[in-house]
């Protein structure tokens, strides 16, 4: 039962699998592979949210504003996988 010892990666190879491991580790891989559950997260968390009373400082100013934009980018990056 002698196994051969891995060859050591060339620096090429090293940094091609470091940057598919990058891709597969993003919040977009995985909104990608579940659209429809990461919608419905979505749609969920930003009721929960809205619900919230808070007072208006300049955070939540920023974040009804910001929230918004982020959310528009991530379903336009959903339904064009391939384009950018």
């Amino acid at each position: 039962m002698d196994r051969d010892a891995p060859q050591p990666l060339t620096t090429e190879e090293a940094k091609a699998r470091l940057r598919v491991a990058a891709q597969r580790a993003s919040p977009v891989a995985w909104m990608q592979q579940r659209p429809w559950s990461s919608l419905a997260t979505a749609a969920v968390l930003g009721f929960v949210v809205s619900r919230l009373r808070l007072p208006l400082t300049r955070g939540v100013i920023v974040a009804r504003w910001f929230g918004p934009m982020v959310m528009g980018m991530a379903v336009r990056r959903l339904f064009n996988k391939g384009q950018p």
